[in-house]
């Protein structure tokens, strides 16, 4: 056997245990789903991951299909334990002239895969079967469980059946015994996935029955409810039923509990307090990043924070409370957040791609709600004084401060709070100011922050995340207020010239290049999506400069003086790019260049009259001829390629 049949004969043999490999995984996993009757994966009875499909019945069935096809897979013709151990164990042989195999057995590979193709593709007819059959089946027919009993309510109140009580009383004790149901084919059928749609059914009509005693003017007239009855009914059913569903590990039935206790909520604000609503939903809300503690659950807590604010907004709205209770409230809830956010990445699954997303959100909601409630508070409290934007800054100060605080522990690090305090700061003090004085301040900020996250001692990338997002949005408002706000360039009046538009510009293209040249001597110490923009955060400071330059020439000037003040702008990018030997400097200077030809060629020679047009054409010859003189010097024809080499 020569080396080439050889080496074909070992690849073979490698496919065919390969083969038998995934045949022997695939048996294991259908005789452990056999004896289980659930997925492998399920890290404990009753318990489901947050985000993954949740295991049911219907893997046993699946696993002996899977049991079936593999073991015809085996031996096609006859019983698998007929085979002939020896002629399993001995490879066939090759012919050693034609490199060929016997009959029957060089098509062994295309049978494998085609047998694997058979299994994946009848895996995945299953697993829509069971997405229809289990989970859209029954959270359909949950909706239309809860609907039917809305339409029960109203059916007995037009027939007189039963009365407001006895119908109050069937639809919690059927909703209770529903909800039992589900939770015992959960946790004892191991029918986990219909178990928790059959739970949380239940939940909802005994809520909903519970709420009718009072939420309906006829129930609440004729059986005499007191609001303080409901919510505390309400509340203790909500509680029992996150108790028992956080130690079923069941967070989807968890969310509506909770879910349903902020409804509660905000039915409180019926009674016109200042105490029940705010500390009804702070509750919750504690509630919910207790359960963080033990069952780090992301979806539940960011959840939290759009219903806690929003209801707490109703109740600013309906009962418009003083200002240092709104300010008291926000003080709980915004640190109780940022504490559950602390928990949560504590978790292992912090190195989730979707959960890390929940984090930020969950920072930002937290960040731009406090803000915004402590700001009316302050306004409130001070109606006559200057305030304005004392409240963002407080929570910037607040957010810099928690982030500070963890800042040795890399996997508690709160990089959106970084982030968010910059920004915030910059809103804030951007109230206050002018804005001329506005874009000082910002770019200062931007400046500190930038150095702050360099410092050895301080590991600040999320500042100078925060520092990228003012920059962005520094840009944005440069074109759109201080480029109509701020006074134009005008000779006669220097000091207007100093506080208007051109200072504004000048400053923040200045700025903006320093930064540049910052970022790169250390393009080393940038994190890998800083240098996915424009192949880094360098680039994009330069082009930001030099669009900025760009429009500031043509806001300031006219006519010819935009013609020659972009040959200008230019042709001093390229001869600091080629004195540098930077690329990217020399690249901004040939499309300044081009935008500077393409205007004096495009509009010039029709905007303009005889004598303006005649300068721009010679300006821009003269600036172009010295451009390439300046490229000819630099990189001479033999680097370009146009002369021969002469030794």
């Amino acid at each position: 056997m020569d080396d080439e049949s050889l080496q074909r004969e070992i690849e073979r043999l490698r496919e065919e245990v390969a083969a038998l490999e995934r045949r022997l995984e695939r048996l294991e996993a259908a005789s452990d789903d056999g004896g289980h009757g659930s997925s492998g994966t399920e890290a404990a009875p009753g318990t489901e991951s947050e985000d993954s499909p949740i295991p049911g019945p219907e893997t046993a069935d699946s696993s002996a299909s899977d049991l079936d096809s593999d073991a015809t897979a085996v031996e096609p013709g006859g019983d698998p334990a007929e085979t002939d151990p020896e002629s399993e164990s001995l490879p066939a042989e090759t012919d050693p002239e034609s490199g060929s195999h016997p009959a029957g057995t060089e098509s062994t590979s295309e049978s494998n895969a085609a047998s694997d193709s058979t299994v994946e593709s009848a895996d995945d007819g299953r697993n829509w079967e069971v997405a229809v059959g289990i989970r859209w089946f029954g959270l359909a027919g949950s909706l239309a469980l809860v609907v039917g009993v809305v339409f029960f309510v109203q059916l007995a109140i037009d027939t007189g059946l039963l009365g407001p009580l006895g119908r109050v009383a069937v639809g919690t004790i059927g909703g209770a015994a529903l909800f039992g149901g589900g939770r015992y084919a959960a946790t004892r059928q191991r029918y986990v996935r219909w178990g928790r749609i059959a739970s949380g059914a239940g939940l909802a009509v005994a809520y909903f029955s519970l709420y009718a005693a009072y939420g309906f003017e006829t129930y609440r007239e004729t059986i005499g409810t007191p609001l303080w009855a409901v919510l505390v009914a309400l509340t203790v059913l909500v509680a029992v039923t996150a108790l028992v569903s956080v130690r079923d590990g069941a967070p989807l039935v968890v969310g509506e509990a909770f879910l349903l206790g902020y409804v509660t909520a905000s039915l409180s604000t019926d009674a016109a307090t200042l105490v029940v609503t705010p500390v009804y939903v702070l509750l919750l809300a504690a509630g919910l990043v207790a359960i963080a503690t033990v069952r780090p659950w992301s979806r539940p807590v960011v959840s939290s924070t759009f219903a806690t604010y929003g209801v707490l907004a109703l109740w600013l709205l309906d009962v418009d409370p003083p200002a240092a209770a709104l300010a008291a409230v926000t003080a709980v809830a915004f640190p109780l957040y940022l504490f559950g956010g602390y928990v949560l990445r504590g978790s292992d699954r912090v190195t989730e791609r979707r959960y890390r997303i929940h984090l930020i959100i969950l920072t930002v909601v937290n960040a731009v709600a406090a803000a915004l409630f402590l700001e009316l508070s302050v306004r409130d409290a001070f109606p006559e004084a200057a305030v304005e934007g004392l409240g963002l800054v407080a929570v910037a100060i607040a957010l810099a401060g928690a982030y500070t605080v963890v800042i040795r522990r890399s996997s508690r690090r709160d990089v959106a709070a970084a982030a968010g305090s910059v920004v915030l700061l910059v809103g804030g003090l951007q109230m206050a100011l002018e804005p001329l004085a506005t874009t000082v301040v910002a770019l200062a900020v931007v400046c500190g922050a930038v150095g702050l996250s360099f410092r050895s001692d301080v590991a600040g990338v999320g500042f100078r995340a925060g520092a990228h997002v003012v920059a962005g949005v520094l840009v944005l408002k440069l074109l759109a207020v201080d480029a109509t706000a701020l006074s134009p360039f005008d000779a006669a009046d220097p000091l207007a010239t100093l506080t208007g538009r051109p200072a504004s510009f000048a400053l923040a293209v200045a700025t903006f290049y320093a930064l540049s040249r910052w970022f790169s001597i250390r393009e080393t110490s940038l994190t890998a999506v800083e240098r996915r923009v424009d192949r880094s955060v360098t680039g994009s400071y330069a082009v930001a400069a030099t669009g900025l330059g760009v429009i500031g020439l043509a806001l300031e000037l006219s006519g010819t003086g935009i013609s020659v003040a972009w040959a200008l702008y230019g042709f001093t990018l390229l001869g600091i790019g080629l004195s540098v030997d930077r690329l990217g400097v020399r690249v901004l200077g040939i499309a300044v260049l081009v935008l500077a030809t393409a205007k004096v060629f495009l509009l010039d020679t029709s905007d303009l009259d005889t004598v303006a047009r005649t300068i721009s054409f010679l300006v821009l010859g003269a600036v172009l001829l010295a451009a390439s003189y300046s490229y000819a010097r630099s990189r001479g024809d033999l680097d370009l390629g146009y002369l021969p080499d002469r030794k």
